[in-house]
């Protein structure tokens, strides 16, 4: 395998200038990555302030969200009470119509079976159902 290399001769430089040896970038390079990692520092500065001040205001929006959920579960908490009496008082009341509402039909139903036995139908009879009927509370 040497016996390829050995026949190489040094290629020597096309340039006639002698060679300086630089191994880093020019000048104006290194003044554009300077202008690039100063922007990027900087936008990442930037990016981290917003962040911190969108946590803030979400803190603080939480805080204000859960201080009126509190205010409102209380006022539900107070209310429920009454509530419960409304309810109540409305199921006897209409525990009390269904009650007149079955009375009353069955007094249609007795009147209706006289009216059907006798041809004349006593108009004391009519009398004394609208009396009934008129004497119910209503609310």
């Amino acid at each position: 395998m040497e016996e390829i290399y050995v026949n190489t001769e040094r290629i020597k430089s096309v340039n006639p200038r002698p060679s300086t040896n630089q191994t880093g970038p020019s000048s104006s390079e290194r003044t554009f990555h300077g202008v690039v990692i100063l922007s990027l520092g900087l936008l990442s500065v930037s990016l981290l302030a917003g962040l911190i001040g969108l946590g803030v205001h979400h803190y603080n929006s939480v805080q204000h969200s859960a201080a009126e959920l509190s205010s409102v579960r209380a006022n539900l908490t107070d209310r429920l009470p009454a509530t419960d009496d409304k309810i109540s008082s409305l199921t006897e009341e209409r525990d009390q119509l269904k009650a007149s509402l079955i009375k009353m039909t069955e007094e249609l139903v007795r009147l209706q079976t006289l009216s059907k036995q006798s041809e004349c139908f006593p108009v004391w009879v009519l009398y004394d159902f609208c009396t009934h009927f008129c004497t119910l509370k209503h609310p």
